[in-house]
């Protein structure tokens, strides 16, 4: 499958330079033909930067995956960053 997170990603690209309008169906086809299509339904502020509000997208995807693999994630006691840490914003 293209992916769902890859295919919300492209979407919210597109529409910040303006390719992509609220409401217009997006397919996303992946390498092997099979497809996630996806809709950008709202802008929504997901943060605050030092220009103001930062605003998102909310989107929604149809499409059929299937599951591939099933794991099981461990944190070293000895891990420095147990719940991970943040990078700085590059934009």
């Amino acid at each position: 499958s293209p992916c769902g997170t890859g295919t919300c990603a492209v979407m919210a690209a597109l529409h910040a330079r303006g390719e992509l309008e609220l409401g217009t169906p997006f397919e996303h086809e992946s390498i092997i033909g099979t497809k996630f299509t996806g809709t950008l339904h709202a802008e929504a502020p997901v943060g605050e930067g030092t220009a103001g509000a930062v605003m998102g997208v909310v989107p929604s995807i149809a499409g059929r995956a299937w599951i591939t693999q099933h794991a099981t994630v461990v944190c070293d006691p000895s891990d420095p960053f147990p719940e991970g840490f943040t990078v700085g914003d590059i934009w």
